[in-house]
């Protein structure tokens, strides 16, 4: 198996603060020589202090702990979620005390990730960040659900800002469908895009770098269509 990452992330159009968004992603081998992937987009909060740092960190602080963790380890979806959901209270941890030498505001971010060995996936995420199937017909369907409070508007979990027992991250497991595309993008991203003509643009891409213009295009038009918040995606596919 190998997994093929593209990713695009464009700074809101109004240019005042830089790009709270983040991404990244890990191919390793696990403790029994099978490829791993692991795919992460986080969305700062930009009501917060620093929604920049929750973001670059989160992402770098998963990046590194799968590093460290498959290697060691075997492909195990329950045990992989329970180390995700110990990270992140870690984590959150880490960056209340972060806020409160800093600020009196607090430094938070949404997330969403998958893990996958090309058979199973672990789809995770706290807040509205999100992960999209897209399949060649051009059907699709969110991955996640949106931890928002009922007010539909305030993002009710998030790290960062929240003591540490209360954080509780979105698990779900699902099978690995290889002809499928997998996007991973933040709110600036999924608002307006037409998942459905995506999915046409995407399935005709031949290379990461094809990919790569393609999503360049599609955030140029959703600024263009109005769009003002940080643009972020990240796509995986297999490759041949």
């Amino acid at each position: 198996m190998s997994v093929i990452c593209s990713g695009y992330s464009r700074q809101c159009a109004n240019q005042i603060h830089v790009n709270q968004d983040k991404f990244g992603a890990l191919r390793v081998l696990d403790a029994e020589q099978n490829e791993v992937t692991l795919a992460l987009v986080a969305d700062g909060v930009s009501l917060g202090y620093q929604g920049k740092y929750a973001s670059y960190n989160t992402v770098l602080w998963l990046l590194e702990w799968g590093k460290q963790y498959f290697p060691e380890h075997r492909f195990d979806l329950q045990s992989i979620a329970k180390e995700i959901q110990d990270q992140m209270v870690q984590y959150n941890h880490f960056l209340n005390d972060y806020s409160d030498m800093h600020s009196d505001t607090d430094t938070c971010c949404t997330v969403c990730g998958m893990v996958t060995n090309g058979e199973q996936i672990l789809v995770f995420n706290a807040g509205d960040s999100r992960l999209y199937e897209m399949e060649a017909g051009g059907q699709f369907r969110c991955m996640t659900q949106d931890d928002k409070a009922e007010d539909g508007y305030s993002i009710a979990m998030h790290i960062g800002g929240k003591n540490d027992e209360e954080i509780r991250i979105s698990f779900s497991a699902d099978d690995y469908h290889a002809e499928s595309r997998y996007v991973l993008c933040s709110d600036g991203f999924y608002k307006r895009c037409n998942f459905q003509e995506l999915a046409g643009r995407i399935y005709a891409c031949n290379s990461r770098q094809e990919i790569v213009n393609t999503l360049n295009a599609v955030v140029e038009e959703l600024v263009n269509a109005g769009e003002n918040d940080d643009i972020t995606a990240l796509i995986l596919a297999r490759s041949g």
